[in-house]
């Protein structure tokens, strides 16, 4: 095989060999966990389905059991060749996985590659931080798009106030049942209104509303 000496433990090429077998098992518990992990949060995106009958639920029960298992299993591989790689990389528990519940949130596979650990977008610190400036640009948008909103809502529950009102009134001699109806569903959007406008009246009140402090009027009207 032209080897001019045999190969020790310490020698450069078989260290060489040994690192490309461990980053390989490695490569493939990565591999292992990833596919087990997606499987359950697919099953658990079904169980969460609607109309769903009690022997298909059973089934679905069953499969995250043995799911559950094998994903403790390629756990025990995947921290074992992760602790043998230079630099080790992360270990990853039980409880991690449990709190998956989106396959967004599943981001083990930036650890198979060193270059991508590399990158800032990389480090959990700073997904968290940008996560949180999204969260926060997206609360602003919403802020703006209330600011619109309850000047609606306000003007809506006013428009009922009359509105209903005159229904009754114009029902009660021309369909008394009808009449009857209308003034029972006018009793129970009252208690909703009345709810709608404490509220309203706090976020009037609050620093950062620009939204108007009274009801509008409809086109029309």
């Amino acid at each position: 095989m032209a080897l001019d000496v045999r190969w020790g433990e310490d020698h450069p090429e078989c260290l060489k060999a040994q690192s490309c077998i461990t980053h390989r098992l490695y490569h493939k518990a990565v591999d292992d966990v990833e596919h087990l992990v997606v499987m359950r949060l697919l099953e658990l995106t079904k169980l969460q389905m609607s109309g769903l009958g009690y022997k298909l639920r059973t089934q679905i029960l069953t499969a995250l059991k043995s799911c559950a298992n094998a994903i403790r299993n390629a756990l025990q591989r995947y921290n074992k060749y992760a602790a043998q790689l230079d630099p080790p990389r992360p270990s990853l528990q039980w409880e991690q996985i449990v709190e998956y519940s989106f396959l967004a949130e599943f981001d083990l596979l930036h650890e198979t590659d060193g270059a991508v650990q590399a990158k800032h977008w990389a480090n959990p610190a700073y997904c968290h931080a940008s996560t949180q400036y999204f969260e926060q640009q997206c609360a602003y948008e919403e802020i703006c798009r209330l600011n619109v909103e309850v000047g609606r809502l306000l003007t809506r529950i006013c428009d009922d106030a009359i509105d209903y009102p005159l229904a009754i009134s114009h029902l009660t001699m021309e369909s008394p049942p009808l009449a009857s109806e209308l003034r029972h569903h006018w009793a129970h959007l009252q208690a909703v209104n009345t709810h709608h406008l404490v509220c309203i009246n706090q976020i009037q009140h609050l620093s950062g509303y620009t939204g108007p402090m009274s009801a509008g009027v409809h086109e029309g009207r």
